[in-house]
């Protein structure tokens, strides 16, 4: 055992290939007088083995007909309990708290105040407005602008 430990891969391979031609050697050598042997058996002793073969791929073949109803009816079985399962437990959606957010309802506010036309006491001051806007003169007339000067 301590040889082998320090033979390099390719002494290994080479090893074991020559362990397994003088097995196969002396294994072929063997083979005429099996062959022999074989050959002195009667007619009888070869139908038998024969008879006994057949006897065990029947046997087998009744085995894998009588499983096999029992493992679709399991496969079956199997396949309705994991639907259940699945139907059963179906995920609940996750209902989420609103969050209160005082910005937001300030701009719900403005847009409410906008979107409305104001309280009625501004009423006559809004219809003042839409005459004074109505009543600005639609002339391409330049508009002067003065600069006030500021002294420190």
């Amino acid at each position: 055992m301590e040889i082998i430990r320090h033979l390099s891969d390719d002494e290994l391979a080479g090893l074991t290939l020559a362990s397994d031609e003088q097995y196969l050697r002396e294994t072929l050598a063997k083979l005429p007088a099996c062959a022999q042997t074989a050959n002195q058996q009667p007619d009888e002793f070869w139908q038998e083995q024969r008879a006994k073969v057949w006897s065990r791929v029947a046997q087998a073949e009744r085995s894998i007909a009588q499983r096999f109803p029992v493992l679709t009816w399991a496969a079956v079985a199997t396949m309705i309990a994991i639907a259940i399962l699945m139907l059963h437990r179906t995920p609940t959606p996750e209902i989420r708290q609103a969050r209160f957010d005082p910005d937001h309802e300030l701009l719900i506010e403005i847009e409410r105040a906008v979107q409305s036309d104001g309280p009625e006491a501004l009423e006559p001051a809004a219809l003042l407005a839409q005459e004074m806007i109505q009543a600005r003169p639609s002339r391409n007339t330049p508009i002067h602008k003065m600069e006030v000067s500021h002294e420190n």
